[in-house]
């Protein structure tokens, strides 16, 4: 254990000592920043018309949705918000934000209103002016919603029985709080995977390849301490690495949403922030669920990257194979019709920084029972993580013994 000790310490001094690790985690940090302050800067303006900054437009909006918080969605603020809505004149020849009857009227049930169009897939125009606001038909309508979108994803009768459980757990009547601060994390969480898996590409591809590269890998391995052992402290390093960057940014871009945008709306149901979602969890416990996935996510990940690194002896080319999966995550996307791909494709850890995809329908069915993604897929990744991480060792021994 001694000696795992003295290789586990000199490989963090190997990966600390190099300028492209601190090069890549200040970039990142700073784009984190830019990411989370940049939606306040600026003015804003609606057909031409300067209405304020977008700062001052926040904060109105803020207010307005604190004024808010506490009460029920219940059959009087539905009323309330529809009828506030309609007093915003038909046919404009400019979009209905400038005018001065949603500024007065309409705004300040502007969550109330954008919440209700979710849950039951109206149009805004339709909701505006046509729907009779009712709250056993609000939620006929979001169960109609439902099982369209349950029907287009291709779910099978005990996938949707399913979700109609995981539906009657919910708490209702809905309680509305104020969530401006979970809302912005949510928003750039992908953003946040995707930065974080893209430093682990740059930081972790040199992990095995730097000794071959520099050929000092034949008098590392002269010492009694070599292979089996140099191969589990470098995995134990970038793995460590990666999970601990992955917190700390992540620490990071949720202090400063919440320090700039609230941190008020823990348990603000998470159906706020996505209406189609089944599971009865809020906003707070959405968040930690998210946080766990991705640093689950960054450890597979790291295993991936350092092991791909020892089959292609390439740094260079770990790095552009890991670029060119996290381009195609967001380019490509599965028709719904191919169910299994397209459920597959949204697993892949590059795919699965999505919140739209960690809260998905689909599930994993075993012996009966079903599990949701953020359920499946943190134990189907440790279990890919441990697969690969033995593959990869006779793959190193092997090199260290029939190379040069």
């Amino acid at each position: 254990m001694n000696q795992f000790g003295v290789l586990y310490r000199y490989e963090w001094k190997k990966l600390l000592g190099k300028r492209i690790v601190w090069i890549s985690f200040g970039l990142v940090v700073l784009m984190l920043a830019i990411a989370v302050f940049s939606p306040l800067w600026g003015g804003y303006y609606i057909d031409g018309k300067y209405m304020g900054t977008n700062y001052e437009i926040h904060q109105e909006d803020k207010t307005y949705a604190k004024a808010l918080s506490g009460r029920e969605i219940d059959q009087n603020l539905i009323a309330e918000t529809i009828n506030a809505s309609r007093k915003v004149p038909k046919d404009l020849d400019i979009h209905y934000f400038a005018t001065d009857e949603y500024q007065t009227y309409a705004r300040p049930y502007s969550e109330i209103f954008v919440f209700l169009r979710q849950m039951t897939g109206m149009m805004t125009s339709e909701l505006m002016y046509s729907w009779e606001p009712d709250i056993d038909d609000l939620f006929v309508k979001r169960q109609n919603y439902l099982q369209f979108w349950w029907k287009k994803l291709r779910l099978s009768a005990g996938e949707i029985t399913f979700w109609n459980n995981r539906e009657n757990q919910i708490k209702t009547p809905y309680i509305y709080q104020e969530y401006g601060g979970y809302d912005a994390v949510f928003s750039c969480y992908q953003g946040v995977g995707f930065f974080m898996l893209m430093l682990i590409g740059i930081c972790l591809s040199g992990v095995f390849t730097d000794e071959h590269t520099r050929k000092t890998d034949q008098i590392v391995l002269c010492s009694p301490l070599g292979k089996t052992k140099l191969y589990g402290a470098k995995m134990a390093v970038g793995i460590s690495f990666s999970a601990l960057s992955a917190f700390l940014l992540l620490a990071f871009y949720t202090l400063c949403a919440f320090c700039l945008y609230g941190a008020e709306g823990f348990n603000a149901a998470y159906q706020f922030r996505d209406a189609l979602c089944s599971d009865p969890l809020s906003c707070g416990q959405a968040l930690l669920i998210e946080f766990g996935v991705l640093l689950i996510t960054t450890v597979l990940v790291s295993i991936f990257v350092m092991v791909l690194s020892e089959l292609l002896h390439s740094g260079t080319a770990t790095l552009a194979v890991s670029a060119g999966l996290l381009l195609l995550s967001i380019i490509v996307r599965v028709p719904q019709q191919y169910r299994v791909l397209a459920q597959i494709w949204n697993w892949l850890p590059w795919s699965f920084l999505s919140p739209m995809n960690v809260f998905g329908n689909y599930t994993l069915s075993m012996f009966g029972h079903y599990f949701t993604p953020w359920q499946a897929v943190p134990v189907l990744y440790l279990a890919a993580g441990a697969i690969i991480v033995l593959i990869g060792r006779p793959v190193y021994q092997r090199f260290q013994v029939s190379g040069r």
